[in-house]
């Protein structure tokens, strides 16, 4: 009976056997139990036994060895803590620019730029700091550029490896140690390696992306010299843990007790430390400072010469806009993000001079010259005469336009209607952008127009003073005594002040530019 009971279990094991030998390779579990159980194995073959796969806790050896990595990066951890990506870059790139380079980013200082402004012309300080920038960023060729880049992809790579949460990890083992005290000895206990595998990842991602085989000299020299020549790590410090750290990595300590700790044999992280370029960014916020800078400059000078002309030309800095074609409705498209009215300020200057000195005083010379005035022949006095009448007939061509963009008007109608739709009605913006342009393009129109007409009047009254005085070999008009007298003896002082006042309102106009589409002209 005892034989016949063996024998029989002897058949069930083979039979148990040989159903497993058959079917279980294709059981995925099964498969899955076998390779955690090889994993598990070829952790315990290396020297850090920081896992126990059976009772799954992580050791307190592994504690100390994180324990360890804090304590040694702890100086660096606050040196960085608050250093951001740009003064990291700025360290780098200062500390590899000559001097030379130095000097010449001081000039292109927006206060450098704006003092030297203050001492000589604005177009000679442009032409020397573009000239200046030209010389500083040739300074960065290639292999300085290279040299630049790596070591600032060591910086921030050494950075994200001092800054990982070491505190956050290795509280989990003593819950009673306190941040960057290192005075007592910690009392790390086994933990569920369920409560790191989070914290463990993030660990790979850091120290994994180091540059292993890099020299580090550089970088440490780097930040000894920020430090006030005090190493925040000493360099061969620093390189033990690199060691130690490749001997981890190379050993796949990490990934395999990760593997363990979340069942997944398959689990796997490649991590690849991506190389940093900055001179391109850095060089280009140069050049948009130094642009800005220049930019503000010449708004400003601009500004100063408007002012005193407007002085000059009108006795005060203050001219009414014009009704509607004005910056307070321009803001109201602007907000829109449409591109509103260009030539809200000189058109309303236009408008004043026109109304203020064409109408009255260049009228009154006018009628003298061209009316009373005896031209040795009518061809020489046409192109004086066309301006005048040309001026004249601007200024209701200017309130026309104004009348137009009123809420009734013939474009204030449609801006009025189509505005509130313009943010979900691609049409509408159309329109809208069409209509301002329309706009746009009469307000310049007038303006060259005027500046034209303004410039021929002027010439022409340049030729008329030449010849008043050869009176009486005056060759363009015969009659120049009798204007004389008309004006009551100052018809030269007339000319004189006609052609300093349209100088000074050309030169004004001169300040605002001008552009109208080539398909429209």
């Amino acid at each position: 009976m005892a034989k016949g009971s063996k024998g029989a279990a002897k058949s069930s094991n083979l039979f148990q056997n040989l159903i497993s030998s058959l079917f279980g390779g294709s059981d995925p579990e099964a498969i899955k139990r076998k390779a955690l159980k090889n994993i598990a194995k070829e952790l315990s073959k290396t020297k850090y036994h920081f896992y126990k796969a059976g009772s799954h806790e992580v050791d307190p050896s592994f504690a100390k060895f994180f324990y360890e990595l804090y304590k040694a990066i702890s100086p660096a951890q606050v040196l960085l803590q608050n250093t951001t990506p740009n003064n990291m870059k700025k360290l780098v790139i200062n500390s590899s620019m000559s001097e030379n380079q130095h000097e010449l980013l001081e000039s292109l200082s927006e206060e450098s730029i704006s003092e030297a402004a203050r001492k000589g012309s604005l177009k000679e300080v442009t032409q020397q700091v573009k000239q200046n920038l030209q010389t500083f960023t040739s300074g960065f060729d290639s292999a300085k550029i290279t040299s630049i880049d790596a070591l600032y992809t060591k910086m921030v790579l050494f950075s994200n490896f001092c800054q990982y949460d070491f505190y956050f990890l290795l509280r989990k083992f003593d819950n009673t140690l306190k941040e960057r005290n290192f005075n007592g000895l910690p009392k790390f206990q086994a933990i569920n390696g369920s409560y790191i595998s989070e914290e463990l990842k993030n660990f790979i991602s850091v120290a994994w992306a180091l540059p292993f085989d890099a020299s580090w000299d550089d970088l440490f020299q780097l930040l000894k010299e920020r430090n006030g020549s005090v190493e925040p790590i000493p360099l061969n410090v620093w390189k033990k843990i690199i060691t130690r750290l490749r001997g981890l990595r190379d050993r796949r300590v990490f990934e395999m007790m990760i593997q363990l700790i979340t069942e997944n044999p398959n689990y796997s992280e490649i991590i690849k430390a991506e190389e940093q370029h900055i001179i391109d960014d850095y060089i280009s916020q140069i050049k948009k400072q130094v642009e800005e800078t220049l930019v503000t400059l010449k708004k400003k000078q601009t500004a100063g010469k408007v002012e005193n002309l407007l002085t000059q030309i009108f006795g005060s800095t203050h001219i009414d806009s014009l009704r509607n074609y004005n910056e307070s409705m321009s803001s109201v498209f602007a907000r829109k993000n449409f591109e509103g009215y260009l030539y809200c300020e000189p058109l309303s200057y236009l408008k004043q001079f026109l109304l203020e000195y064409t109408k009255k005083e260049m009228r009154e010379l006018s009628d003298i010259l061209l009316v009373r005035g005896e031209w040795a022949t009518q061809q020489l006095a046409a192109p004086m005469s066309e301006a005048y009448n040309q001026l004249l007939g601007i200024s209701e061509k200017i309130t026309t336009l104004d009348n137009k963009l009123a809420e009734n008007g013939e474009f204030g109608v449609k801006l009025k209607t189509l505005l509130p739709r313009s943010d979900r009605d691609k049409e509408a913006r159309n329109i809208i952008n069409m209509v301002l342009g329309d706009a746009n393009y009469e307000a310049g129109k007038m303006l060259l127009t005027a500046s034209k007409n303004f410039i021929t009047y002027g010439q022409n009254l340049k030729m008329g003073l030449e010849d008043f005085v050869k009176v009486p070999h005056s060759k363009l008009i015969v009659n120049w005594k009798d204007l004389d007298h008309f004006a009551e003896g100052k018809l030269k002082q007339m000319c004189i002040d006609a052609y300093k006042k349209i100088y000074l309102f050309v030169s004004l106009l001169q300040n605002f530019k001008v552009e109208l589409k080539e398909e429209e002209e």
